[in-house]
């Protein structure tokens, strides 16, 4: 598999791509002429890619990928700001510059104290609950959907949908991260 290949998969799966949406993207970058990866040429692979990064895929290289024990919930917290219409860059190095102003610690992964963590994982919910409306769960052993559920309602009502919102109970994670990806390329197309 080429790494064009590579990529377009990992852009897919990044901008939490259904398949259709992923055929019609392919089919537009193609202009018709495949949706396909294996049948297309390295010319239409990197029109692929471009289209996706006009979509907001960031391929970032390996020394600035957002790693160390608090990484997931700070990009996840992330991730929610763009899918919110709050974050303008969905980079991993706007991330890494976010945290350095929050902590004076120039890269995630160096954080290892839980108090310089909490500094930049509250900024984070601070500025998307003022920006965005999102009302977090209380309870310090909220699970990761009730978070979710939150993202979705502040979407819901950042698009006029009402409060109206899913109960989590019913979807599993992967199925939140679709809907809360597929509300925020409505809420970045509005702004």
């Amino acid at each position: 598999m080429s790494a064009a290949i590579r990529m377009i998969h990992v852009a897919k799966r990044e901008l939490r791509m259904d398949d259709d949406y992923y055929r019609a993207v392919l089919g537009r970058a193609t202009q018709g002429a495949t949706t396909s990866l294996r049948a297309m040429t390295d010319g239409q692979l990197q029109a692929v890619i471009g289209e996706m990064k006009k979509l907001g895929f960031a391929p970032t290289s390996a020394g600035r990928k957002v790693k160390g024990a608090f990484a997931p919930k700070l990009l996840a917290l992330w991730l929610s700001g763009w899918n919110l219409g709050i974050v303008h860059s969905r980079e991993e190095r706007a991330l890494i510059h976010f945290v350095e102003r929050q902590t004076g610690i120039a890269h995630v992964q160096w954080l290892r104290d839980p108090r310089d963590a909490a500094k930049a994982i509250d900024g984070l919910k601070l500025w998307i609950a003022r920006e965005a409306g999102v009302e977090w769960p209380k309870s310090a052993a909220a699970s990761g959907s009730e978070y979710k559920v939150a993202v979705i309602a502040a979407q819901h009502r950042l698009l006029g949908l009402g409060d109206q919102y899913l109960d989590h109970a019913d979807h599993s994670d992967a199925q939140l991260d679709k809907i809360i990806a597929a509300l925020g390329r409505h809420i970045r197309e509005a702004k």
